[in-house]
């Protein structure tokens, strides 16, 4: 049990199955351990130690781990290279405005598919400018996820209350003429000052 929560204790608590393996802990080692209370699962193929303490966005976490089960997330690159937390997640895991996390969405640079109906993937590359980390996870920066929840759809009273929260006000950022290119797309005419309409929302 030992090495199980040492590997648990550098992921928040939580550790897969393919993980345990790779460190000598097989399948029905993980069940007898589950039997007895010893670790709990929390998502397909994740597992909880018992006396891990239950942390924000620990469903959100459980996702990550499983989107690359073999490899300890010590080992996962900081930058788009790996699933990075996109949209509604991201805004919820930078805490910007009211965004939910579910779906749970990822972007990355190659196709992938997932059982879990819970998680979806963005089949998209990232600059590493565009990448940050947030509650231990690879994720949009709040100027990308801004831009990109007007990419995608999102309601705009949310995105609203988001790029309130994500004090990227200043004329250094450029996010106003990022926002303003994107009127056309949230159906206003072209030249609409969409940055001060999402600011007077």
């Amino acid at each position: 049990m030992n090495i199980i929560n040492d590997l648990a204790s550098s992921q928040k608590g939580l550790f897969t199955a393919a993980q345990a393996t790779a460190l000598g802990v097989d399948r029905m080692s993980l069940s007898r351990l589950a039997a007895h209370g010893q670790i709990e699962p929390v998502a397909r193929g994740v597992f909880k130690a018992a006396a891990a303490p239950s942390i924000r966005g620990e469903d959100v976490y459980a996702a990550w781990l499983a989107t690359d089960p073999a490899n300890p997330a010590y080992l996962r690159p900081p930058n788009g290279n790996v699933c990075v937390a996109s949209l509604g997640t991201a805004a919820w895991l930078h805490g910007l405005g009211e965004l939910k996390p579910e779906p749970i969405t990822f972007s990355h640079p190659n196709r992938k598919q997932t059982r879990n109906p819970s998680v979806r993937f963005l089949r998209r590359s990232l600059p590493a400018d565009d990448v940050c980390i947030a509650e231990g996870i690879p994720t949009t920066t709040p100027r990308r996820t801004i831009l990109d929840l007007l990419d995608y759809g999102e309601d705009l009273s949310l995105i609203a209350a988001a790029l309130r929260d994500a004090g990227l006000s200043g004329p250094s950022t450029g996010i106003r003429d990022e926002i303003n290119s994107r009127a056309k797309k949230c159906g206003f005419d072209k030249g609409f000052d969409l940055y001060a309409h999402l600011r007077r929302a």
